[in-house]
């Protein structure tokens, strides 16, 4: 029995999410023919094509100022493509659209691209990804970070949100987000491999004085062992450096103005857990060094990281939460932070028609930032961020949906720097739509 609500395209970003990071494939390939009979053989670029059109109406109130209301049409649509190869797995996903009118800015645009691609060969497994992200605001939750335009999928999905621009909300201004990566895996036995894996991501603000830009560079080589079919466990050594530029007020004489680069060192051991067909968790954990080449403005310590997470699944319904510590590139707001984040994601379809999905994000920032260590002032203020969303589907053809979501932020700021405009208070944003979203199609069906 088919569900009318239009879940596929959900489901293709689901498979997309998992392969980042790793090489395993998203499906199967055909059968090679029997020899000495001749056949057609699959194009490693063929697969499987989900896309989606909405419209909506959102409301704002308290965003862009205590009691202010205002209103956005939007105009929005993802794609998504998974190709049908074990040996070459590929993914690509689109999500963007048109705003008009938000908070009187006029017509503001915002996309997110991610591209996946994979090769299988013998004992190596390589991994390419690229992530990209135009927002005109700080990403909160879906596909696209945008709250309102009703793409809070059934499974859970990362979207910008868990990438550099993350985390600590600003108000408006248009900023790009891209994080690139790549990943190596030699098996040296059936059970034991060796891999490696670097990446560079950045954020750049687009409009003066709307963030602090930042990049980062991080390597990783690990020994990993798969104890049985259902657990794993691995030891890897990581290290990351980063820069944020844009600084240009409130450092005492002396300080380097403009920009602060740091570095973080680790040893961390991981587990991973099939405990049911259902259940899943992982966790991730170990010393982190923090270091910079101005030891007066970040002096030198020991933290800790930690990446744990649960997975629930089962038909129509899903889980999810997941809990992080440890530095970050400070989301544009601060020069560097220490991050403790919670997230939780539930999706259920409950009918033919009806289906609902929630999420939830919570996050405590402290800089890492030093100002005036001779007077005592310590380390540069704390952020506590939460924001969420419900929404409820209902289906009303096998390819017309219309949705109603509701977004509630809420953030504390506790001194950052005065070239920044940290978002502060509780805002709350109503959508309001309707998308169309045909059956998915094989490539070669177009």
């Amino acid at each position: 029995m088919k569900t009318w609500i239009p879940i596929s395209m959900m489901l293709v970003v689901l498979g997309f999410a998992r392969s980042f990071g790793q090489a395993a494939p998203t499906a199967t390939e055909v059968v090679t023919p029997t020899p000495g009979v001749s056949g057609p053989k699959l194009s490693w670029v063929d697969g499987t094509v989900h896309y989606a059109l909405s419209a909506s109406e959102i409301v704002q109130y308290g965003f862009f100022g205590s009691g202010d209301l205002t209103s956005t049409t939007a105009l929005s649509g993802n794609v998504g493509w998974a190709s049908m190869s074990q040996s070459h797995p590929s993914t690509l996903l689109f999500a963007g659209g048109v705003l008009f009118g938000q908070g009187g800015q006029g017509v503001s645009t915002y996309q997110n691209i991610a591209v996946s691609q994979g090769l299988i060969k013998g004992r190596w497994i390589f991994n390419v990804s690229d992530s990209f992200s135009f927002l005109p605001q700080s990403p909160t939750t879906g596909l696209s970070g945008v709250p309102g335009v009703g793409d809070v999928g059934t499974v859970p999905i990362q979207g910008p949100s868990a990438g550099p621009a993350g985390g600590i909300l600003t108000y408006s201004g248009n900023r790009i987000a891209n994080v690139v990566s790549g990943d190596i895996e030699r098996r040296i036995t059936g059970r034991t491999s060796v891999s490696g894996g670097a990446s560079w991501s950045l954020l750049h603000f687009m409009d003066k004085n709307s963030g602090l830009d930042t990049s980062a560079v991080t390597g990783e080589v690990a020994l990993n062992r798969r104890i049985n079919p259902l657990s794993s466990a691995s030891v890897s050594a990581v290290y990351s450096t980063y820069d944020t530029s844009g600084i240009y007020a409130t450092l005492p004489p002396g300080f380097p103005n403009n920009s602060v680069t740091y570095y973080t060192k680790g040893i961390n051991l991981s587990y991973s857990r099939q405990w049911t067909r259902l259940l899943s968790t992982d966790v991730s954990a170990g010393p982190q060094w923090i270091q910079t080449s101005a030891a007066q403005l970040i002096p030198d310590r020991l933290n800790f990281y930690v990446n744990a997470g649960l997975g629930y699944s089962r038909k129509l319904i899903n889980y999810s939460m997941r809990y992080t510590h440890g530095v970050n590139g400070g989301s544009g707001v601060q020069p560097g932070g220490i991050a403790d984040n919670f997230s939780a994601s539930a999706g259920r379809v409950f009918s033919r028609q009806w289906a609902g999905s929630a999420t939830f994000s919570y996050s405590h920032t402290t800089g890492l930032l030093v100002l005036f260590p001779n007077a005592g002032s310590g380390i540069n203020g704390a952020t506590n961020t939460e924001y969420g969303t419900l929404q409820v589907t209902r289906g009303f053809t096998r390819t017309i949906s219309g949705y109603a979501s509701y977004t509630a932020q809420n953030q504390s700021v506790n001194q950052v720097l005065s070239t920044q405009n940290a978002f502060s208070g509780m805002s709350h944003t109503f959508g309001i739509g309707i998308t169309w979203a045909p059956q998915s199609k094989r490539l070669g069906e177009f």
